[in-house]
């Protein structure tokens, strides 16, 4: 494999790194297991040395049957982006973080992946869920809102 220079990495990272991304992250250590997600990314302020993300999950049955629950996920319809080619959902009961600089490092070691960028309604929905939600703490979403 090819070692790129840093500093082109760094650029490459620093254009596509902003509010709306979709990431895919190999081996991302979550509470019980690692998995390969994907993530979207949550900061208005992509600059900020923690980054917000929310997880997504083509496992849609359970959600959806759960009316209680429905108010918290954004469902993305089967190949509506390219990068979800199956029914998708974005869990936006929890917005987890991880520092800047490990996703950095995870782009530089070609462990993670710029998918793309999700259309502007979909980030809509995601905020308007952000801005209302009781499981979110204030200062979270005041850094994910870039509200002072």
């Amino acid at each position: 494999m090819i070692k790129l220079p840093e500093r082109l990495v760094n650029e490459a990272f620093d254009r596509q790194i902003r509010q709306g991304t979709v990431l895919y992250y190999v081996q991302l250590p979550l509470k019980t297991e690692t998995k390969n997600k994907f993530l979207v990314l949550l900061n208005r302020d992509c600059s900020c040395s923690e980054i917000y993300y929310f997880l997504t999950t083509s496992q849609t049955k359970f959600y959806i049957s759960n009316r209680k629950l429905r108010k918290y996920f954004v469902f993305v319809a089967e190949n509506a982006v390219s990068f979800f080619p199956l029914p998708t959902l974005i869990d936006c009961r929890y917005a987890e973080s991880i520092s800047r600089d490990k996703l950095r490092e995870k782009y530089g070691n070609r462990e993670l992946e710029f998918k793309g960028m999700l259309p502007e309604p979909f980030i809509t929905k995601i905020t308007d869920i952000v801005k209302t939600s009781r499981l979110i703490p204030k200062r979270t979403k005041k850094l994910i809102l870039g509200i002072e």
